[in-house]
């Protein structure tokens, strides 16, 4: 593994990262100077500074193995968690080193969670750099690289199986840099789209701003300490249903539906089966709501439960009432959505519906199988047969996955939290949700209570979360073969 190749490409990532430090002291600059300009120009300095260094004494290099673009993924989240910790430091107030970790931590994996008690009292230019991590993250510091860098496009092709990407691919053909490219035209195009609408339907240019670059990366900051229940707005709840929706699909399928003007997102059963949980699970906490008699009629119930079920299972995590107090069934369907998420190939973490859609067909086949021993089962999408390999693939991830979601809840239990908040914490942090269920971190209350070790383990399961489960322990693997 060359270390000078890996610390090449992490400094361009954290190059990146202290530009939107600059553009938010840029903000901060518009707004007369206040205070998070000295700090957030200071960590700029000191970012870019570290980043450039590398690109000055360590040559280029046009080949770059698997295991040193999996380095890379690793090191460029986790550094520029640290990195974007320093505007917050410097700043100080309610930003202890442990509350800037888990912020920063949560802005980058596009987590949305929360350890401050009042959001409002922050500056501008702070509140930008805070939804601004969001955005770096929703676009992914990996995708800067490979935007700069083609040697990179090899490394992404190879790690987009990692991603369940070529389930959906019998709709759409790019080759890795124009799937790079693909993917940054649809982020910025809903990203360009929410802003105006939000705009529209009332927000201030700053708050609509914010808020796109939260939906952009199904993130969920918010510059409200009630999130989106501030606004109280119908038609800004329904915007940003809608645009929860989009980043949470595939991006490819999006770009291809538009370029060809036909319905090709409709037309993937992974994107379809999405679309039906969505409605399944609005249908049953609606149910659940109305008989629970929260609200006066069913359309309150129906309005909460939508936005509530969208924004869970889009990861984005915005609010618009506390769920804490909702029935029980209605929480259970919000921790299934919770598990779920989106789509591949969108901004989403989580198991993801694409592996949930193979696991179902493939049970059904498996009981096919049981039922006719003789028969040939084969599972297709649309017309093309998954290998047996993706199978194993699938259900080896979604083992892992709900370990690391059991030994986390074990963690926090130690911690002295009570089981269903460890358990909600624990989903919620490794599939990137941000509210949770319990004694802190609901939709309606901040992380603020939780203890020093909890708020770190929280902050590397986001990071393990994000970057995905079969990321983090191959590069373990490769580091073991290395020594």
């Amino acid at each position: 593994m060359n270390l000078g190749v890996i610390s090449r490409n992490v400094g361009i990532a954290l190059i990146s990262t202290a530009a939107f430090m600059f553009l938010s002291a840029f903000v901060s600059a518009l707004d007369g100077f206040d205070s998070s300009f000295s700090p957030l120009v200071f960590s700029g300095i000191i970012t870019a500074l570290i980043g450039v260094f590398p690109l000055i004494f360590v040559r280029t290099r046009q080949d770059i193995s698997t295991k040193e673009g999996l380095a890379i993924l690793v090191f460029s989240w986790t550094l520029c968690c640290v990195f974007s910790m320093l505007p917050y430091v410097l700043w100080g107030g309610e930003f202890t080193v442990e509350n800037a970790w888990f912020e920063s931590a949560s802005g980058i994996t596009t987590t949305g969670a929360t350890c401050l008690r009042d959001i409002e009292a922050l500056p501008k230019g702070l509140l930008f750099w805070r939804s601004s991590t969001h955005y770096i993250g929703g676009l992914g510091v990996v995708a800067f690289i490979i935007m700069i860098l083609p040697s990179m496009g090899t490394i992404r092709l190879k790690m987009s199986k990692i991603d369940l990407e070529d389930i959906s691919r019998g709709n759409y053909s790019y080759k890795s840099g124009q799937f790079i490219r693909v993917v940054v035209t649809v982020y910025l195009c809903i990203t360009a789209a929410a802003f105006v609408c939000l705009m529209l339907a009332g927000m201030t240019p700053f708050d609509a701003i914010n808020h796109a670059f939260s939906v952009a990366a199904t993130g969920g900051f918010s510059t409200k300490n009630a999130s989106i229940a501030a606004y109280d707005s119908p038609l800004i709840e329904a915007i940003l249903i809608v645009f929860m929706i989009l980043s949470s699909l595939h991006y490819g399928l999006l770009y291809a539906s538009f370029a060809t003007r036909s319905p090709k997102v409709l037309r993937n059963p992974v994107s379809r089966f999405y679309l039906s949980t969505i409605l399944a699970y609005t249908v049953l906490v609606t149910v659940s709501l109305s008989v629970s008699g929260l609200h006066d009629n069913i359309f309150e119930s129906f309005r909460q439960s939508v936005f509530a079920v969208v924004s869970t299972i889009s990861t984005t995590g915005f609010a618009t009432t506390d769920t804490n107090v909702w029935p029980v069934f209605a929480i259970f369907i919000l921790l299934c959505a919770a598990v779920q998420c989106g789509c591949s190939g969108s901004t989403t973490s989580g198991v993801r519906s694409d592996r949930i859609w193979i696991l179902a067909k493939a049970s059904g086949a498996h009981l096919l199988k049981m039922a006719h021993p003789n028969a040939v089962v084969r599972v297709k999408t649309d017309g093309h047969v998954i290998d047996n390999d993706v199978f194993t693939s699938v259900a080896v991830y979604v083992l892992l996955y709900l370990d690391l979601v059991l030994i986390g809840s074990l963690v926090y239990s130690g911690l002295g939290v009570d089981f269903i908040t460890s358990l909600s914490v624990s989903i919620s942090m490794m599939s990137n949700v941000g509210p949770c269920f319990g004694e802190f971190g609901s939709s309606m209350s901040t992380f603020a209570d939780a203890g020093i070790v909890a708020k770190v383990l929280m902050g590397c399961q986001m990071i393990i979360g994000r970057l995905g489960v079969f990321s983090m322990l191959s590069i373990f693997v490769f580091l073991r073969k290395d020594t």
